[in-house]
Parts: C-alpha cells; sequence; structure tokens
C-alpha cells in the first residue's frame, strides 16, 4: 500500500482553506496535557480450582474478537475523496468555487484523481439521490460515509491516515463562511467512525484556525506603510510561526 508526502498534503490543503476564510476567529486551548497515572494497588484474587484437563479446553478457546479493539490505520484514496466530497455537500449544494477548491485539494491525496474524477462523483451523487426528503438527507450522507470508511483496502491503493482525513476535513470546512450545524454534525459523526479522539480533533482546530489567523495577518501587514524592514522582520516571523505549526500537526498525525 502506498503512502502519502504529509509535508505536501498539509501545506496544500492549509493554501486551500487560507485563501477564502475572513473573519476574526478566536484559537481553541491545546486539549491534550501530561496526565501522572495513580499509583494503583491490585486486591489479592484467589484462583479457581481448575483441573488440568481443563486448562487444555480453555487455552483451545479463540477469544471473540471485538469491535472497539479495531484500530483503523487508513482508508483508500479514493473511499477519502468521497468523505471529502459529502462533507461538502453537507449544507445541501456545492458551488462552483467549492468545486475547483475540492479538485485543487484532492490532487495533493490521489495524482491519479482526474483519471477517474468523472466516476467517483458521479458514485457519490448517486449516494445522494437517495434521500427521498430533506429530512433524510443527513442520514443519506452518514450512509455513504460510513459506507466509504468499511470499503475493503486493497494493495495497490494509497492510503489516508484517519488523522490527515480529519485534517482534511477541517480545512475544507473552514474554507467558506458557511461551517452550518448540518456540516457540523456530519463531521462529528465522521470523527467518530474514524476513530479520531475529541483531545487530537481540537489540538488539530486549534493548529488550522492558528494558522489561518496568522495568514490573515500576514495579509495585512503587507498592506500597512510601515517601514519595509520592518514588514520583511514581521512576515518571516509569521512565516516562521506557520512553519512550526504545521510541523507540530504533521508530528501529530503521525503518532
Amino acid at each position: 500500500m502506498a503512502g502519502i508526502d504529509l509535508g505536501k498534503g498539509l501545506q496544500g490543503l492549509f493554501k486551500g482553506a487560507a485563501n477564502t476564510v475572513q473573519g476574526a476567529v478566536d484559537t481553541v486551548k491545546n486539549a491534550t496535557k501530561d496526565v501522572k497515572l495513580p499509583d494503583v494497588k491490585l486486591p489479592e484474587v484467589k484462583l479457581p480450582d481448575i483441573k488440568p484437563e481443563q486448562l487444555t479446553a480453555i487455552f483451545a478457546k479463540k477469544p471473540a474478537k471485538s469491535a472497539e479493539a479495531t484500530t483503523l490505520t487508513g482508508i483508500s484514496a479514493k473511499d477519502a475523496l468521497k468523505i471529502i466530497y459529502y462533507m461538502m455537500a453537507a449544507d445541501g449544494e456545492i458551488l462552483q468555487s467549492e468545486a475547483e477548491k475540492f479538485d485543487a485539494i484532492v490532487q495533493e491525496l490521489d495524482p491519479d484523481y482526474a483519471a477517474h474524477k468523472e466516476q467517483l462523483i458521479g458514485e457519490c451523487r448517486q449516494q445522494i439521490e437517495k434521500a427521498v426528503d430533506p429530512e433524510d438527507y443527513n442520514d443519506v450522507l452518514q450512509e455513504g460515509v460510513v459506507e466509504a470508511i468499511q470499503s475493503p483496502v486493497k494493495a495497490e491503493d494509497t492510503l489516508i491516515p484517519p488523522k490527515l482525513l480529519a485534517w482534511d476535513l477541517l480545512a475544507i470546512a473552514y474554507s467558506d463562511e458557511r461551517f452550518d450545524d448540518t456540516e457540523q454534525r456530519l463531521l462529528r459523526t465522521i470523527l467518530r467512525k474514524l476513530g479520531i479522539d475529541r483531545a487530537v480533533y481540537l489540538e488539530l482546530e486549534s493548529s488550522l484556525l492558528t494558522l489561518l489567523d496568522l495568514e490573515r495577518e500576514l495579509q495585512w501587514i503587507k498592506t500597512t506603510d510601515r517601514p519595509y524592514l520592518t514588514i520583511e522582520a514581521t512576515v518571516k516571523e509569521i512565516e516562521n510561526r506557520k512553519s512550526a505549526i504545521l510541523e507540530s500537526v504533521r508530528d501529530l498525525i503521525n503518532l
């Protein structure tokens, strides 16, 4: 299974979001903190009296698989793109500008996207059209998301880590000015199905919002009449802060 260049993907997805987000957004505090585990004294337990011949039968039994114990390591690029498409369609329409942005962003995930673009979008539209009325529209999107996540992965597929997909979805969610309730509900569903911890999600969101704030600050400083050397120094500082944040996001995704 092929991997993906996280550095290139993070930079490309951030640019897609930063170009269109406007207005001030307060950053979310880092939700991950060092936790010291308390010492635990185990109680004394009396072992049951088991005869030797009973041990063979006990150890011969295979433990039942637990769905909770299964960890999702990644999904195929095609299925990741479907989830991204459903996220964009959550508000009931995909504008031309959003479609263009979708093309630009997914190129980072799947260089061969153009070859099967129409088929992929067609499959998504077929799923979306199952909605009988507006009331079950979100349910239909959720069904499409679950199907994409549970789709078998082939050996030749490019794997997208769940946390990278979560970053992609956040970038898309904040790429326009309408991150409404429907989109937020769908995003929460996707994160649960991907097994993304809430603390990880908050840290990714905090990093993205901070990047967007820095991008707005960068664009503003370039329009001021301050001395050139002052502007140059500020721009360099902002770029360094952006690089540091992207590096921390990359590390978080690789954990």
